[in-house]
């Protein structure tokens, strides 16, 4: 949980270094299927505080490119992280906010939460969300929304596909809960590697004519204790017991 709700989960260095190395420690918890990320307070995050970027021009631009960069790695370390992750989101949703929530895998969004790309309005470019933001939304609505600055509700943001489900108000934990629910029946090792291989996909990483490494992957997970089980199971129609 984002937890500075005095200023509405703005993100700062140490905010972004705590959230690396609870990344960390997540990516080496085995037990771990879900992480969920959240905010406290009235908002999920209204992007960079910008007091950190006021001491800008105090800084060469090789330390300001240092420090920005801790947000691109965070950001690629949530991308990456192994379990299935699920951003619950509330307020107001802005900038580095956004970027937050769409490296995620799922987002739930209040119906009243509000979002902006705020950037342009700054003088800005949301350079390090960038990359992800497309992986969510067409060109048109980057355009649309980046380049006006102008803010957009839930309802626009479910329809644009930044956002997966729209929660009921006061609804969020019990459809937290149910929408968790729907990977019980699933290996827990086949659902992280599906993850992976779904991201590699999407980067470029394999694409169509990797034929020898699609057929490999999928020799390896048959030859899994989980493919094993569940090949067996589904035999002896029975409940698959994954490990």
């Amino acid at each position: 949980m984002l937890n500075r709700p005095d200023r509405h989960n703005a993100l700062t260095p140490e905010l972004i270094l705590e959230l690396d190395q609870a990344l960390d420690e997540f990516s080496l918890m085995d037990e771990l299927l879900f992480v969920v990320l959240s905010g406290n307070g009235r908002s999920f995050c209204a992007g960079a505080d910008l007091h950190w970027f006021s001491g800008s021009e105090e800084r060469t631009l090789e330390e300001n490119t240092a420090q920005y960069k801790m947000l691109a790695d965070v950001l690629l370390k949530l991308f990456q992280l192994p379990q299935i992750t699920i951003a619950t989101v509330h307020g107001n949703v802005f900038g580095g906010g956004i970027g937050l929530m769409a490296t995620c895998d799922f987002v739930l969004a209040n119906p009243f939460t509000r979002f902006m790309f705020s950037e342009v309005k700054l003088g800005l470019l949301p350079a390090t969300i960038l990359p992800f933001i497309v992986k969510r939304l067409s060109i048109q609505y980057l355009r649309k929304w980046i380049l006006t600055a102008s803010m957009f509700n839930a309802t626009e943001a479910f329809q644009s596909g930044l956002v997966d489900l729209l929660p009921g108000d006061g609804l969020m934990d019990t459809s937290l809960r149910e929408f968790m629910a729907l990977y019980e029946t699933g290996s827990p090792s086949s659902l992280r590697m599906a993850k992976t291989m779904i991201n590699q996909v999407a980067c470029g990483e394999i694409g169509i004519h990797d034929t020898e490494m699609t057929s490999k992957i999928l020799a390896h997970t048959l030859l899994s204790p989980d493919g094993q089980e569940g090949i067996h199971a589904f035999l002896e129609k029975r409940k698959p017991e994954w490990k």
